[in-house]
């Protein structure tokens, strides 16, 4: 049996990140993938396959990486390397989305150049990393159906006296929350006797709450033990009752690259989104059957945000088509197999060119 060796990427936690979870551990420890055995930690040890998963580890350096890639060549290893953002445009438009040094940015470079191959979960991924490494297999992301145990099907339309607005993300999405704030304004203070808005996460900037003072908005706190991302999906599962989702997104060319999580996590809650018309979205949700696609200004976003609230018949419709769409084509029980595939044929073509996108 093949043995694959997977480096999580972690912070000062030691705990790998939710996207090591969701695109590596999760993927390749399920069942299905029976034809390889998989370890995985901070530390490298000799595999057939090595995984190293973004930027690995904190205050990585070209020399710690190199030293890596040696290692894992000297045991006659192939080397696969998993991003899933495009990490080498974090700086868009002046804005510095993360905290990643010039030095790590050499770091991911340098990996996508060694790399035997590289995974990735969009095309536009593919398409920017292409000249780096032509080796290149995109894996959409997908969620683990061991851990939605308990999600209900959308329940009937039904007309309840106050409505529930959702916001669900990591603290690096300010600017988008910004680029809807005065259309949410607008609709909370229209609507505030009979709405609310909750955010999960997503707020860095003290600043942007307080564009939602006097407004019914409430910022959910979780306890610490739910937030690595296996107890996390179950919380939510069991938590979350909203009437309906927003996923706003910039469109710039960092943003481009982005994948359409928020759409799979709301969509198996049974939960109706607005998301913005961006590539992340529009190559996956169809308009006013698995979810509503607003332009990016104010005005569209009212109107979607309107619609939604007060149409009951047509957010069930959108929950219930969005999360069949989901149960049936975006879970592990039918696409982990991608990832052992992919493993293989690494192992069996080493050397060749693959362009390859597995659906």
């Amino acid at each position: 049996m093949l043995k694959v060796h997977i480096l999580y990427e972690y912070g000062g936690d030691l705990n790998p990140f939710s996207c090591s979870q969701i695109r590596l551990l999760r993927p390749l420890t399920h069942p299905l993938n029976d034809k390889i055995n998989v370890s995985w930690g901070r530390s490298y040890e000799p595999a057939d396959v090595v995984i190293v998963d973004r930027c690995w580890k904190p205050g990585i350096s070209v020399e710690v990486a190199q030293e890596l890639v040696d290692k894992i060549k000297a045991n006659q290893g192939c080397l696969i390397y998993s991003i899933d953002d495009n990490l080498l445009d974090l700086k868009v438009e002046g804005i510095i989305r993360s905290g990643l040094s010039q030095e790590q940015l050499m770091v991911v470079r340098y990996f996508l150049r060694e790399a035997d191959a590289v995974i990735v979960s969009t095309e536009q991924l593919k398409q920017r990393f292409l000249r780096l490494n032509p080796n290149i297999f995109v894996i959409s992301n997908t969620l683990d159906e061991r851990l939605l145990e308990g999600v209900n099907i959308p329940p009937q339309a039904l007309s309840n006296p106050r409505k529930v607005i959702g916001y669900m993300g990591t603290y690096t999405h300010d600017a988008d929350i910004m680029m809807v704030l005065q259309a949410l304004r607008e609709t909370l203070r229209k609507y505030q006797d009979k709405l609310e808005l909750q955010l999960l996460g997503g707020i860095s900037d003290i600043a942007v709450l307080q564009g939602f003072e006097g407004l019914p908005v409430r910022v959910i706190c979780i306890e610490d033990k739910t937030v690595q991302y296996p107890e996390f999906m179950p919380w939510i599962v069991k938590n979350l009752e909203w009437d309906l989702a927003i996923a706003p997104l910039e469109d710039t060319v960092f943003t481009r690259c982005k994948s359409d999580i928020k759409f799979l996590d709301y969509s198996a809650l049974g939960i109706a989104g607005v998301y913005s018309r961006v590539p992340a979205y529009e190559n996956t949700v169809r308009h006013l059957e698995t979810g509503y696609l607003s332009e990016n200004n104010t005005q569209s976003w009212r109107e979607a945000l309107e619609l939604l609230l007060f149409d009951d018949a047509l957010r069930h419709k959108l929950a219930t088509q969005a999360q069949e769409y989901v149960f049936s084509s975006r879970i592990l029980q039918q696409c982990a197999v991608q990832w052992q595939n992919a493993i293989l044929s690494v192992v069996e073509r080493p050397k060749t060119k693959m362009l390859t996108t597995i659906r």
